[in-house]
């Protein structure tokens, strides 16, 4: 059957979505934001920090779900096939969600253009660790022994075709070494897993470490960055200790479906530019190990798509790698 609409039917669809927008958040509606990621993770405590800002700044409640799996796809699928009202957020992770649309084995049902870029809300530096009683103390004795011994070292990271695997990937290139890769589905199993001397040398988030390294139950032995972690700093930055591995850590913002009125979009932003210049805000998430990069919707589209094509060309190497 075909659907013909009048002009003033085409009228009245487009004044309904206008008014939709222009009323946008209703009050006594519920916005959900998604974590695609565990609970008690760094996205997740980071996106509860957001929530009451967000709810005082919209007038609505908050509320944050998680939906694990898949590393990643699992939460961003649902994120990217809802219905574009402003409703239903979902806290994107770069280059966690690059992998998944722009590898053609992970089947996405989504692609970039299913999700709209709100506003970046922070990024998240990561750090090379190992085992309090590990016998390496830098990273170069790390990159030795895996010299010594190729495919011997056991590397962690925080999920398959996440940012942690593909900060392996970069130090394993940059360092010319062979590691055997243990893909865990976050960062949570993945320390816990280092905590156990299951794995020799961990690729994670400052933030999901910090907690254990100042505990010294682990230590972080470089950090992934151009700069030096305020958090950590004693510890050198991996160019610091003469390698030349490529700088990565994870970005991570709000998204919404595609088709969602650019007025909501526009209302969202500007909430997120309010709520990071809060200062409680800003020193929980700098004692996570976090920066605040805020961006608006405009400069996160262009910061996104230069993500797309930096790690491109990793996918393919990280798909080598055990699953």
């Amino acid at each position: 059957m075909i659907l013909r609409f009048t002009a003033s039917a085409l009228t009245v669809l487009a004044m309904a979505s206008g008014a939709v927008a222009q009323d946008y958040p209703v009050q006594g509606r519920v916005v959900t934001t998604i974590v695609p990621s565990t609970a008690g993770g760094g996205t997740d405590m980071a996106a509860r920090i957001a929530a009451p800002l967000l709810e005082n700044e919209l007038g609505v409640t908050i509320e944050v779900v998680n939906r694990p799996g898949a590393s990643m796809q699992i939460g961003l699928t649902e994120g990217a096939n809802a219905r574009p009202d402003g409703y239903t957020l979902t806290w994107a992770v770069l280059p966690t969600a690059t992998s998944i649309y722009l590898d053609e084995d992970r089947e996405s049902n989504f692609t970039r253009d299913s999700l709209v870029p709100v506003a970046l809300y922070y990024g998240a530096p990561f750090g090379v660790a190992v085992n309090a009683d590990s016998p390496y103390t830098s990273v170069t004795e790390i990159v030795e022994a895996a010299k010594a011994n190729p495919g011997g070292l056991r590397s962690g990271t925080t999920g398959y075709m996440s940012t942690g695997h593909f900060a392996n990937i970069a130090f394993q290139m940059g360092t010319e070494t062979d590691m055997a890769t243990v893909n865990f589905q976050g960062g949570g199993p993945q320390v816990t897993a280092l905590l156990g001397n299951h794995i020799d040398v961990s690729f994670n988030s400052i933030g999901e470490l910090l907690t254990h390294h100042n505990a010294g139950t682990i230590r972080i032995l470089g950090v992934m960055d151009e700069v030096r972690s305020e958090l950590v700093p004693d510890v050198p930055t991996l160019a610091e200790a003469g390698l030349s591995v490529e700088p990565i850590g994870s970005n991570i913002g709000l998204a919404v479906p595609a088709g969602t009125p650019q007025e909501v979009i526009d209302r969202l932003s500007d909430a997120m530019a309010k709520i990071t210049q809060d200062e409680t805000l800003q020193q929980r998430m700098l004692e996570l190990g976090n920066s605040i990069t805020y961006l608006d919707a405009a400069d996160y589209t262009t910061f996104w798509d230069a993500v797309d094509a930096r790690f491109a060309p990793l996918i393919a190497q990280a798909k080598t790698q055990s699953q």
